[in-house]
């Protein structure tokens, strides 16, 4: 792939699940074109902010994808193309069949899903943040934990610390003789 004259390609991310693939192109464009195929993608537009650039990518599938599922999101700083692949699953190690690294391509760790976030999910929109809602915590609770924040069975780092607390248990079998002494003595 080269850039032709007066056309640079935008930045591009892609991710994919058991049966589709995300790819954004992340720059705001206007005149925007956009054409996929069975085994490619392609993209043309102007930067919004400056109509000097012009952006023209061709990405060429690594698998065959459905090119009558196709829909796109103008997100207003990106163009979000979500692609259904042909064949659901196995997932790709690669989104294109270049051998070489595209510098403008990268992955899109935000909407990526992997393997087994599939087995572990149950929808495929379920947020992450759901393992911390209330039922994730009622797990806990119903384990039976107490919040004890007492220090009773910590030991301890010293032998002073022992002493003094072996004192202080003296005290408190004795019923507090010892530290009733004390304070009639003062």
């Amino acid at each position: 792939m080269t850039e032709s004259a007066g056309t640079i390609y935008p930045p591009v991310s892609w991710a994919q699940r058991f049966d589709l693939l995300y790819i954004i192109i992340d720059v705001e464009c206007t005149n925007i074109e956009h054409k996929v195929t069975e085994n490619s993608f392609t993209f043309k537009g102007v930067n919004a902010l400056d109509a000097s650039k012009k952006y023209e990518v061709t990405l060429n599938f690594l698998h065959p994808v459905d090119p009558e599922k196709v829909t796109s999101k103008n997100i207003g700083r990106c163009m979000e193309f979500t692609i259904y692949k042909k064949e659901k699953g196995p997932y790709w190690p690669s989104l294109t069949n270049d051998k070489i690294k595209l510098h403008f391509l990268k992955a899109n760790f935000a909407k990526w899903k992997n393997e087994s976030d599939d087995e572990d999910e149950g929808p495929a929109d379920a947020p992450f943040n759901d393992m911390f809602n209330s039922s994730w915590n009622k797990k806990f609770d119903d384990m039976g934990l107490e919040d004890d924040d007492s220090d009773d069975d910590i030991p301890s780092l010293s032998k002073n610390d022992e002493d003094s607390s072996d004192e202080e248990k003296q005290n408190a079998e004795g019923g507090g003789k010892a530290a009733a002494a004390e304070a009639e003595q003062k």
